[in-house]
């Protein structure tokens, strides 16, 4: 009988230890937390967009600010769309489509809320949280993003964004696609548990956050993938060289040109024939429609600028393709009464050559001149009408 008391009081204890060690765990992740996000509102509101080195943990935090500021009575312009939007290879905020328009704008506040890497699933999530937020929507759609939303499997490339941000996407939008991975979206119990009561615990909602203050990485494993790379590199003699990502094309050297090309000629590649009917994208687009409508939000959409000359010069892709896929976009879009702009029907590139850092991103300069584009051609919507 001693011995049960003893075992049970022993219990008790480690059970108690454990609970006391969690809560001091998460009162410190609580204070790791807030403190990344005070600097990343204080970077974003002086650069215009959150830090951008690993902007997929920084936007929840960013998006958490903004969600519970009140309304000052300003116009809300949110940009939204991949990283042409953002902007990963613009090394000033103010050079951004977003930084360009809220120099125009000085009574109304534009907000960039691209994602980099983002697919049309991470957008709908950001949109969806901001949706109440925001008066006006400037969308961008990438050729790129087009095409891999219907090749790859897996819908989401950032998961523990749309879980964070509490959009979850539900297997069902699943159904009709066979070819998609079903178990890269979670369970709807698991998005119950995470809606319900995970994401309330700071040590789960925000663990890629800590984890990448105390690692640098979003992830242990990603961090032991890359100490792994970076032994193999080593045994094969493979130098790391860094060239800053807001370099220009013609600038960089000849394999960094050609991992470029290579890496575009795959991304623009079709598994298989463009199918409307069939097809992911704009499935994810018409769900985007729905919400801009169910939320009664003025839209544009607009394509994203490609650097047409080394396109065709590097036959990264058939022009055809792009037109039977972005006319299907446009048509989908315009007959829900929202505006298309098409940047990619002329002849001649919208932004010249030698201002590109590959076919689909603009350096600083090229993407302020598209950014004076954009604005003007704004106008036309009254998105940018004061």
């Amino acid at each position: 009988m001693a011995n049960l008391f003893l075992n049970k009081t022993v219990s008790v204890m480690l059970i108690s230890f454990a609970l006391v060690g969690l809560l001091g765990l998460g009162n410190g992740a609580d204070r790791v937390v807030e403190q990344m996000r005070q600097e990343v509102v204080t970077h974003a509101k002086k650069e215009l967009r959150v830090p951008t080195y690993d902007s997929i943990v920084y936007t929840p935090l960013w998006v958490e600010y903004l969600k519970e500021q009140p309304n000052d009575g300003k116009k809300v312009i949110g940009m939204f769309g991949p990283s042409t939007v953002f902007g990963t290879t613009v090394k000033k905020g103010e050079n951004t489509s977003a930084g360009v328009l809220q120099v125009h704008l000085k009574d109304s506040r534009v907000i960039n809320l691209g994602i980099a890497g983002g697919r049309f699933t991470e957008t709908y999530a950001l949109l969806a949280s901001m949706i109440d937020k925001v008066d006006y929507v400037v969308y961008e759609i990438n050729y790129g993003i087009a095409v891999v939303s219907d090749n790859e499997p897996n819908v989401v490339v950032y998961p523990s964004l749309v879980e964070k941000l509490d959009q979850n996407i539900p297997r069902s939008w699943l159904d009709e696609f066979p070819d998609k991975n079903r178990q890269s979206l979670p369970s709807d119990t698991h998005n119950w548990l995470t809606s319900h009561f995970l994401n309330k615990w700071t040590l789960y909602h925000d663990r890629d956050a800590i984890s990448y203050r105390l690692f640098k990485t979003r992830t242990p494993m990603e961090k032991i993938r890359r100490e792994i790379q970076k032994k193999e590199n080593e045994k094969k003699g493979i130098k790391e060289s860094y060239t800053p990502m807001y370099t220009a094309y013609d600038k960089l050297k000849d394999a960094q040109k050609e991992g470029i090309d290579k890496h575009y000629k795959e991304l623009y590649r079709w598994n298989k024939p463009f199918d409307k009917d069939n097809s992911f994208g704009l499935f994810m687009i018409e769900k985007t429609l729905d919400l801009l409508q169910e939320h009664d939000k003025k839209a544009v959409f607009y394509s994203a600028p490609l650097d047409k000359e080394h396109i065709a010069k590097k036959k990264l892709f058939n022009w055809n393709e792009y037109t039977k896929v972005m006319g299907a976009y446009q048509k989908l879009i315009e007959s829900r009464g929202y505006p298309y702009i098409e940047f990619n029907k002329e002849k001649n590139n919208t932004i010249p050559h030698e201002y590109y850092r590959d076919p689909a991103h603009l350096i600083d300069k090229g993407n302020k001149m598209f950014g004076e584009i954009l604005y003007k051609r704004l106008k036309d919507y009254g998105i940018t009408t004061p």
